[in-house]
């Protein structure tokens, strides 16, 4: 009886043992199965943390890309406008020795200008001295010349060159009326009458006229420097010296008066 008692005890412990290994086993699966889904997890972390740095690097080397690009694209771009800052620095360099040298001429026509100005008026008042002293002809004109050139004295828009040149053209063209020969139209006063008459100038050394109904003739007097009566023959070679000047005869010999008859 007692043997059979501590039978059932031992198969109760058997069977107990049994349970606690077989639940012991289903433990150790439970924790393996914990272990292998930790691991699991942790490799998909791995794996999605691997592909979000290799996003993250493809970003950057996208972004390295082109900040490269625009890194070479500035390098250029400055290269080319250090270049043209270079050339333009030599052009300002250029027009400020310009500049300089301008100003040093300006202050030495100055000084030239005050030795220049008096001179020029000096040449214009002899002018104007030896055009009333000559022989009346083309008398509008030549006072017209002469008060042209002293507007232009005053006048600051035109050079001191300018205006000397001007001066000079002026005694080069009374030069000229000295070796030509001519024939103009003009008023004379006759008789207290003025009367329109084609003048006859050869050089300086004479000057007749015509009137234009051919009715009266005469001469300037260089001695007497008044016009005075021309005689038959006079009339005839001023009419004829009028035709050579205007071209409608070819040249000849002409009698003309230089001083008056004694």
């Amino acid at each position: 009886m007692r043997f059979n008692m501590n039978k059932n005890i031992l198969v109760i412990s058997l069977f107990s043992f049994s349970s606690i290994a077989s639940y012991a086993q289903e433990i150790n699966d439970v924790n393996n199965v914990d272990l292998l889904t930790e691991s699991i997890n942790i490799s998909t972390d791995s794996l999605e943390n691997s592909a979000l740095t290799q996003e993250q690097i493809n970003k950057l080397d996208e972004t390295t890309r082109i900040l490269l690009a625009d890194y070479q694209s500035t390098s250029k771009e400055y290269e080319s406008l250090k270049l043209y800052n270079d050339q333009v620095q030599k052009i300002i360099n250029s027009q400020i020795e310009e500049i300089d040298n301008i100003l040093f001429q300006i202050d030495e026509l100055d000084k030239t200008n005050q030795k220049i100005v008096p001179l020029m008026i000096k040449m214009i008042n002899g002018l104007e001295d030896f055009i009333n002293l000559d022989v009346p002809f083309l008398m509008k004109e030549r006072q017209d010349r002469l008060a042209n050139l002293r507007s232009t004295m005053d006048r600051g828009d035109i050079s001191t060159s300018e205006k000397f040149r001007l001066i000079t053209e002026a005694y080069k063209t009374e030069l000229e009326y000295g070796r030509t020969i001519e024939t103009y139209r003009d008023t004379i006063n006759i008789d207290g009458v003025d009367t329109s008459a084609d003048f006859l100038r050869v050089g300086r050394i004479a000057l007749t006229y015509l009137t234009t109904d051919g009715s009266k003739g005469g001469y300037y007097d260089l001695s007497e420097r008044t016009f005075l009566k021309a005689s038959g023959s006079i009339k005839r070679a001023t009419e004829d010296g009028l035709k050579i000047a205007a071209k409608q005869a070819p040249p000849a010999l002409i009698q003309i008066p230089i001083y008056k008859d004694k």
